[in-house]
């Protein structure tokens, strides 16, 4: 019997359930779990055994990956009266809402409810399957079903609910939201901005904070850990703030259109406006420096920045696209 580990989007990993379930049990932390028992496939009768686990790695752990969780949903007795051998796929799924308050009606989501986590298979009205999370304050939602991918018949962007419950976290393996950690110069929440990550690890968030001087305070952060904890980094000077130790100097343009790095060290930074909108930094975000791009007009935003390898790369704006082979020294416009 296989279990299939599944990022939504990415590859599958087939492993021998029984393995899983081992490493699973003597390795992970449990920081989540719920019965998913609410039976809404119009039968009244559904089986009071579906549940899901989540468990976050613990120290020494290779899977699932820092800043990740592993959902485990296990249970049966899936499909449509009179038969419930159901073989398809239901998406598991969080959301705010509460779960239907009677069993045997055909009660719905539709997808705007709903945050789609990953693809469950049902083989003959069954569902044994790992999928993996990224572990973030706003991901740990109490409510979690199981519902079809296809639209009910007659009700146009509703979904049939299948499952539903709730699921309780505990306080292990918590993540930070690192744009709670600072607030503007105005002493208002900062708000969430564009983020990079690395690998599982390394990761930049940016911040935003009141408008000082008609353009964005922001605030970048780093983080080794996961989310485990972050770092300010470097931020605008824009309204004075308090010089900080370690703490470097960001643009004092617009919005954050773009953010990439090659590595722990060798980032690139694009902003909607006002001047030559490309930066770069050599040591982790502290600082940045302006790139002068032949051909790139002032004040043309910068849309998207990726790289291949630390060689190849490039970045676009709505007039054009630019391209390097030797890690940014020069750039080319794009025939």
């Amino acid at each position: 019997m296989f279990a299939t580990l599944r990022r939504l989007g990415g590859k599958k990993l087939r492993v021998p359930a029984l393995v899983v379930a081992a490493l699973i049990a003597s390795s992970c932390t449990l920081v989540g779990q719920g019965d998913l028992h609410v039976a809404n496939d119009l039968s009244g009768l559904g089986r009071d055994n579906t549940t899901m686990h989540a468990y976050a790695p613990g120290p020494g752990d290779v899977w699932p990956p820092a800043g990740y969780v592993n959902l485990h949903v296990n249970g049966d007795d899936f499909g449509h009266p009179p038969a419930f051998g159901m073989n398809g796929f239901l998406y598991l799924v969080r959301t705010d809402l509460n779960c239907p308050e009677s069993e045997g009606a055909p009660e719905a989501f539709s997808l705007s409810d709903v945050t789609i986590v990953g693809v469950v298979t049902v083989t003959n009205g069954s569902v044994n399957q790992f999928v993996t999370m990224q572990d973030t304050p706003a991901s740990r939602q109490a409510r979690w079903a199981l519902i079809e991918i296809f639209e009910l018949a007659g009700y146009p962007g509703a979904h049939l609910i299948h499952r539903c419950g709730t699921v309780t976290w505990s306080s292990g393996a918590a993540l930070v939201d690192a744009c709670t950690l600072r607030t503007s110069l105005e002493g208002q929440a900062v708000a969430t901005g564009r983020s990079f990550a690395l690998d599982a690890n390394n990761k930049w968030q940016f911040c935003y904070g009141g408008a000082a001087a008609g353009s964005n305070e922001k605030f970048l952060f780093r983080t080794t850990n996961g989310g485990a904890s972050w770092t300010l980094i470097s931020r605008t000077t824009l309204g004075s703030p308090p010089a900080e130790a370690g703490v470097g100097a960001l643009p004092n343009g617009n919005g954050v259109s773009a953010l990439s790095f090659v590595d722990a060290n060798n980032g690139w930074l694009g902003l909607s406006s006002p001047g030559q909108n490309l930066f770069r930094s050599t040591d982790g975000g502290h600082n940045w420096t302006q790139v002068p791009v032949a051909g790139l007009a002032p004040g043309v935003p910068v849309l998207s920045i990726t790289f291949s390898d630390g060689m190849r790369g490039s970045f676009s704006t709505g007039t054009g696209t630019w391209t390097t082979s030797n890690g940014g020294t020069t750039w080319v416009a794009a025939p």
